[in-house]
């Protein structure tokens, strides 16, 4: 069901250098994985976009693109990295931003995203998402890191998501959302807000999760992701291999009241056992974003 919202444009003014970017309302749509593709393309009519992980594709065979692509005849698409690494203090890693690029343009994606945090120290890839500390230093190292990723796709819109992490780092300047809000000012980004990254977060480090959305530029919301994790013990894991939880589902709610959001995006990586579930919780979502 492509939603009726497609292929509507909507200006978003970028404070910082002037800029204006159209973005489309994407409506509700799901992360691509493999192990969802005949699944995905028997239900593609009941999805509205897929969001696709680069990092599968950059260095695949052009018949798993091809595939890929076939499977998405149709749909929008957006590009999701994960190893931008963008709070790193040296320089981006240049074959890796120009083959985003190359993969950004090949596919036509609405816009590119990326996560606030750092994968690879010099040398060394750690192959996770690790926090940044909130200080006006790492503040500049990411600004000045986004802009040359937006100098490889200038006519592209780069949005940065929040994440996980399970420990407050020390010495901070300013909290989470201060932090946010400073880099989407200085760069012009849009945000992909993580609701269950803001929940997770939230249970785990004991914060209020409501408090921590209004801090944030919610107008700057161009895409949502929400996913689902396991029975809460001690403390919750990112793990995207269960249903949305009902927390998440009211948080959405509560963005979709007070932000102009363009697409919600469910990731699950398991290979469900029933991907009817999968496209209940599509269609959940869809009646959410119709209550704005």
């Amino acid at each position: 069901m492509q939603s009726p919202e497609w292929g509507r444009w909507d200006i978003i003014e970028i404070h910082f250098d002037a800029t204006v970017m159209r973005t489309p309302h994407l409506g509700v749509g799901l992360g691509y994985r493999v192990a969802h593709h005949d699944d995905i393309v028997r239900h593609r009519d009941e999805i509205d976009f897929l969001e696709v992980i680069s990092d599968q594709f950059l260095y695949a065979t052009d018949e798993k693109l091809e595939a890929m692509l076939a499977a998405a005849s149709g749909l929008p698409l957006v590009s999701h990295s994960l190893a931008l690494s963008v709070g790193t203090a040296t320089s981006l890693d240049e074959n890796y931003v120009a083959r985003n690029a190359d993969f950004v343009q090949r596919i036509n994606a609405s816009w590119f995203s990326d996560h606030l945090s750092f994968t690879k120290v010099p040398e060394i890839d750690l192959g996770t998402l690790i926090p940044l500390w909130f200080t006006e230093e790492v503040v500049e190292t990411v600004v000045k890191n986004i802009m040359t990723v937006k100098s490889a796709l200038p006519d592209t819109l780069f949005l940065v998501e929040n994440i996980t992490y399970y420990f407050s780092m020390a010495k901070n300047e300013m909290s989470e959302a201060e932090f946010i809000t400073r880099i989407l000012e200085l760069t012009g980004c849009g945000l992909l807000l993580d609701l269950e990254n803001v929940y997770i977060n939230s249970y785990n480090l004991k914060f209020d999760p409501y408090a921590f959305l209004d801090d944030l530029p919610l107008e700057r919301v161009v895409q949502i992701h929400i996913a689902g994790h396991g029975a809460p013990a001690d403390m919750i894991l990112d793990t995207h291999d269960h249903p949305v939880s009902q927390e998440v589902w009211e948080l959405l709610e509560y963005v979709v009241k007070r932000s102009p959001v363009r697409s919600i995006l469910l990731e699950r990586d398991d290979e469900s056992p029933s991907f009817g579930g999968i496209m209940e919780e599509l269609a959940h979502a869809r009646r959410i974003l119709a209550m704005r």
